[in-house]
């Protein structure tokens, strides 16, 4: 009976998709130190990479005890400059937000970005780092949606990624500011929740409108809030591309579909299929 739960166990772990996202980088720097110790067989890495991402300079701290493959992905730091980084669904957030972000060293894939690339935004602005060659992310086909609930902004990536898009969710408004100001023509359309701590989702919106005054931003605005919702129509009234109402899920795909322009939705998902 034990070996029968074990075995079933395992067959529902081995179904299970391990769901992570590809962030690609530009590698900067490489950090790596050896430190034997006397009692040890083993010697002690340090092993680090800084690269650039869309949301800045990072320090990757790679991990894991894998010498064959840190000796293998070492040996094309020198003539590839693009990484691919996989980070859980789950730590997507931390990985945008964070300075220093461990990884397990299986998890960071060189690739050259002249080679195997795809019609779309810079990884990081020309201006932010000076001299820099630019190089191509894959994917334009994103809606930035920004909302401190995580489980509703869960239900809304749902929806988004079912449509063939790429959902980029922040509970931060200063955060999502600066991965927009990044790579604007990224973005499809920008879904923001009323209810946002920092700037706030009025301030996110204006300075939104400066960056691109044509991109679709949906303000949901939450049930039986009249109030909050005649106070965001009054605000945005000039602005043809807010729209301002309560996102009902089962309505969601129409009312983006709705708001994106004709013809850019078969784009978005025949760059991400």
């Amino acid at each position: 009976m034990t070996r029968y739960f074990i075995l079933m166990f395992v067959l529902i772990a081995t179904a299970l998709p391990c769901r992570a996202r590809d962030f690609m980088v530009e590698f900067v720097e490489e950090n790596y130190m050896e430190n034997q110790e006397d009692y040890s067989q083993t010697p002690m890495i340090y092993h680090s990479f800084q690269v650039r991402s869309h949301a800045g300079l990072k320090m990757l701290v790679l991990t894991g005890e894998h010498p064959e493959y840190r000796k293998w992905l070492r040996r094309y730091v020198a003539q590839d400059k693009g990484f691919i980084v996989k980070v859980p669904d789950d730590e997507n957030d931390l990985f945008i937000a964070s300075k220093v972000y461990e990884i397990d060293v299986t998890n960071v894939h060189p690739f050259d970005p002249a080679t195997w690339s795809m019609k779309g935004s810079r990884v990081f602005d020309d201006k932010d780092a000076p001299g820099a060659q630019p190089w191509i992310m894959a994917g334009q086909g994103h809606i930035l949606v920004l909302d401190k609930n995580n489980k509703r902004s869960e239900l809304i990536d749902t929806v988004v990624k079912r449509m063939g898009y790429v959902g980029m969710i922040s509970g931060d408004p200063e955060e999502a500011l600066g991965i927009f100001k990044n790579q604007p023509e990224k973005f499809k359309m920008v879904i923001v929740n009323y209810d946002m701590p920092g700037m706030g989702s009025e301030a996110f919106v204006d300075k939104l409108l400066k960056l691109d005054h044509k991109i679709p931003i949906l303000i949901e605005t939450g049930y039986n809030n009249e109030k909050v919702k005649r106070q965001y129509l009054s605000k945005f009234s000039g602005a043809g591309t807010v729209t301002v109402t309560p996102v009902v899920l089962s309505r969601l795909q129409q009312t983006i579909k709705t708001l994106i322009k004709p013809g850019e939705e078969t784009a978005a998902q025949h760059a991400n299929g």
